[in-house]
């Protein structure tokens, strides 16, 4: 329960009572291990308010308040990640030049891009969806994000001790993997099929995102978790909904 509460400290907005949170500093991998639930419960948050308003708004209207709703509860910290990652990936260099523009604060124009194709795919992606499913929906896919975390955190490295990713990274190994999973695998019974297309789809993406840091960006930082959470989002939604009739 400690290490839940942290990972709701870390990774989202929502106030943690200090009488919840572990008196040390706990392992930064086990808060990333534990993150699938986080991520399940702001899930059930956004897809149940999003569900509710769209009994008396339209539906696409909905979609974009359940996307704001989000974005506040702590989905902005892994879009500014997005954001940083297509600055450094449209830059055309790599390794150190290529951290460089990842780490600029400011975002270019391809972040702003990156966020508006996400922003219209991931409300687009939900509207399709029926909106009485969305709390079950968005409870398996928000997980499934954190999930994608996981992967791309067991199979790379991060060789900078000063960024945020290396507490995170180093000491990720296939044993927090397997207790991830575990984790994650506990949403599967909201919904079975939901849960293995997303399962399939992130694990995909977190593997791919990290290969691709490994080699143009020589590790993995805080910047490409945040961006592989939201990628893996959005595979699990397109996934959801091209199987759903």
């Amino acid at each position: 329960m400690e290490l839940i509460a942290a990972s709701f400290a870390f990774f989202s907005r929502i106030p943690v009572p200090k009488i919840l949170l572990p008196e040390k500093e706990p392992p930064y991998a086990m808060i990333l291990v534990v993150s699938p639930l986080m991520g399940g419960f702001l899930g059930a948050l956004w897809g149940g308010i999003g569900a509710f308003l769209s009994l008396r708004f339209a539906a696409l209207g909905a979609a974009w308040a359940s996307a704001v709703v989000y974005v506040l509860l702590g989905w902005g910290l892994h879009l500014d990640g997005l954001s940083d990652i297509a600055d450094g990936w449209a830059s055309g260099k790599s390794g150190e030049e290529m951290r460089e523009i990842v780490k600029d604060s400011r975002c270019g124009p391809y972040g702003v891009m990156a966020l508006v194709l996400t922003f219209g795919l991931w409300t687009s992606l939900l509207f399709a969806l029926p909106s009485w499913r969305w709390i079950t929906i968005g409870m398996i896919v928000s997980a499934s994000g954190k999930w994608a975390m996981c992967c791309a955190a067991c199979m790379g490295n991060c060789p900078w001790k000063n960024s945020m990713a290396f507490s995170f990274v180093q000491n990720f190994s296939l044993k927090e993997t397997a207790y991830a999973f575990i984790c994650f695998v506990l949403i599967f019974f909201f919904g079975p099929w939901m849960w293995v297309l997303s399962f399939l789809a992130t694990t995909v993406v977190g593997v791919l995102m990290s290969l691709w840091a490994q080699y143009r960006l020589g590790g993995i930082s805080g910047d490409v978790l945040g961006a592989t959470e939201v990628l893996g989002e959005i595979l699990a939604l397109a996934a959801i909904a091209l199987f759903t009739s």
